[in-house]
């Protein structure tokens, strides 16, 4: 399919659809200051928030971590398709280490990665697959450098990744992350906490709960109402 004007390639149409009407939604309350941004991109999956930032800011540097390894094919495929410059594509998940873990969800050629998760909390359902993906830890990607904006959207390992990088979140000019809480999670991974992680780093913070119908496939609404299952994005500037 077209997306700004690019190509959007894609094995699962409904999962490309339903990101790109998220990313239509997606709050513009942020501007870089420069034309060389850097963006880092935690959660990029197969690139629609990538193509979106290049048309935006087209000499934007970006950095995108995508841990599920069918859907960074895709991501890889996207970039080269187009020619996207200045793009750096990290077959990892981010965390608070460096080595390899389990990888919960729909990991297949044509699966819906929206929900797969290293936190089996978020994304170790019934019928679903397993692998092995490696971590990374984002700090030795922020040490020296600073941030236009970050985008945090990985499926329940924000607030282990945002503690790892509480040091040097002073380099970060804006912040998205979309938290991803369940009843047995919200100990290790809650809105609240992360909120503070936020605003102690100098952030304004503004917070708001979302479960539109694009933010994680229908047929998972029976174990999002037996777990608990909650998503709230928060909206970190200077």
């Amino acid at each position: 399919m077209k997306f700004r004007g690019y190509k959007l390639l894609f094995e699962n149409r409904e999962a490309a659809e339903s990101m790109v009407r998220q990313i239509d939604e997606f709050p513009s309350f942020f501007t870089p200051t420069d034309d060389r941004p850097l963006i880092i991109d935690c959660g990029a999956n197969i690139g629609v928030s990538v193509l979106e930032w290049k048309t935006r800011w087209p000499g934007a540097e970006i950095v995108c971590f995508e841990p599920d390894p069918f859907a960074f094919k895709i991501l890889q495929a996207n970039m080269d398709a187009n020619d996207i410059p200045s793009v750096r594509c990290i077959n990892a998940a981010v965390s608070d280490c460096d080595e390899q873990v389990p990888f919960y969800g729909d990991v297949s050629v044509r699966g819906d990665a929206r929900g797969n998760s290293i936190d089996p909390a978020w994304g170790q359902r019934d019928g679903t697959a397993q692998t092995m993906v490696k971590c990374k830890r984002l700090s030795n990607y922020i040490a020296e450098r600073d941030v236009a904006f970050l985008k945090l959207d990985i499926e329940g390992a924000e607030q282990r990744v945002l503690t790892e990088i509480a040091g040097q979140l002073d380099r970060v000019a804006a912040i998205y992350v979309e938290v991803h809480e369940t009843d047995d999670s919200t100990q290790y991974n809650s809105s609240a906490q992360i909120e503070q992680i936020l605003r102690d780093s100098g952030f304004c913070v503004e917070a708001e709960s979302r479960f539109d119908d694009h933010a994680l496939p229908r047929h998972l609404d029976a174990w999002k109402n037996r777990v608990g299952a909650k998503q709230v994005q928060l909206l970190g500037w200077r």
